[in-house]
């Protein structure tokens, strides 16, 4: 079965079309959208290598304190807020385009990853969740003997 997505003009990867593709660009990692009611969605990209599975979020203008990250089960939550950073008071836009408010994604990980090292760096706006992968199954190839009478 082939992967096939759409893609923007902007060569971001927009919805998967078929089952092998939804369950994740790594194969390893599955996007869950559970932003309930939230207005802000952080957008994100997944990347799958030797070592480990990384999530990247795009969080301009977000302080690392505004950020959390949490390991529940087999998931990896990422919430925080966006504040808006005009004076208070300032009610007579004539334009208003950004996007302000509470953000929560979630990702559940499926495959050999370490759960209990999860890392989190913010830095340029872009948060970084690392994922270790567990060595003794990350890329180890050996033969098993095959018994019997």
């Amino acid at each position: 079965m082939s992967r096939r997505h759409g893609r923007s003009p902007l060569g971001r990867v927009t919805a998967a079309r078929d089952a092998e593709a939804a369950r994740g660009i790594a194969g390893h990692v599955t996007l869950l959208d559970l932003s309930d009611d939230t207005s802000y969605k952080p957008l994100s990209d997944v990347t799958e290598g030797d070592d480990a599975v990384r999530i990247r979020l795009e969080l301009p203008g977000i302080p690392k304190e505004s950020v959390q990250v949490w390991v529940r089960g087999d998931c990896i939550e990422v919430a925080g807020e966006k504040a808006p950073d005009f004076p208070p008071g300032e009610a007579s836009f004539l334009c208003l385009e950004r996007i302000f408010g509470k953000f929560r994604r979630v990702f559940e990980v499926v495959g050999s990853v370490n759960l209990g090292q999860v890392s989190a760096r913010m830095r340029d706006g872009i948060l970084v969740v690392t994922i270790p992968k567990i060595a003794e199954r990350r890329g180890r190839e050996r033969r098993v003997p095959v018994t019997g009478e």
